[in-house]
């Protein structure tokens, strides 16, 4: 799996999802790897194929069983042994930016493994200065469901790598596709049902996005 990790086979080759099988078949339980499992790169994979209920069981499955009950450190195996290890406690934080953000390429991909629950009704996600390989990212949702809509506010400060879209997944708590999908201008942006997202193209520094449901 780290072969994808490197860049050397590509995400979509049949040969990845082959790898991906027999890694969860024989090294894997409830999706964490048996022995050191933030070692494994497969939850990094699962995302970067749009694959988010696979990544998700990694991430809380992993975090629950290492995270020390009296410290909330991590050990570096399942049988408690190693406290206290910045390794651990390093990739859990790794997962939870893969969770926000990741890059490719020219695009910043925003959500791209949240729970679908951290967006129902009222609830709020607020990133501001978080570092990028494009600047420091500002990211507003605020989901108003029982009032027909979810809005988001993204702004990248720029100084980094040239940032030529952004990729926005906004997935409704109960799967359903939003009515209309609007930027800061009215103008329709086009909604991708399949991954739960929209793309900001040509990227200018700034965006409004207003979801409309029925």
């Amino acid at each position: 799996l780290y072969l994808l990790l490197q860049e050397v086979v590509e995400r979509q080759e049949p040969l990845a999802a082959w790898l991906l099988t027999a890694h969860a078949e024989l090294m894997t339980e409830r999706n964490a790897a048996f022995s050191q499992p933030y070692y494994s790169p497969h939850p990094w994979v699962h995302l970067r194929r749009g694959e988010v209920k696979p990544f998700l069981k990694a991430y809380y499955n992993t975090a629950a069983a290492l995270a020390d009950r009296q410290t909330y450190t991590f050990w570096e195996h399942f049988q408690l042994i190693s406290p206290h290890k910045v390794h651990e406690e390093g990739w859990f934080l790794m997962q939870t930016r893969w969770m926000l953000y990741l890059e490719e390429g020219r695009t910043l991909r925003l959500m791209p493994g949240i729970p679908r629950r951290w967006l129902e009704d009222g609830q709020r996600i607020e990133i501001d200065g978080m570092a990028s390989y494009f600047g420091r990212l500002k990211v507003s949702i605020y989901s108003q469901l029982s009032q027909g809509r979810m809005t988001a506010a993204v702004e990248v400060a720029g100084g980094g790598r040239p940032l030529e879209r952004v990729w926005l997944r906004l997935p409704h708590p109960a799967g359903r596709a939003p009515r209309r999908c609007l930027d800061g201008a009215g103008r329709a942006l086009q909604w991708d049902a399949q991954q739960e997202a929209l793309v900001i193209e040509p990227w200018s520094g700034g965006a409004e996005i207003t979801l409309e449901y029925e």
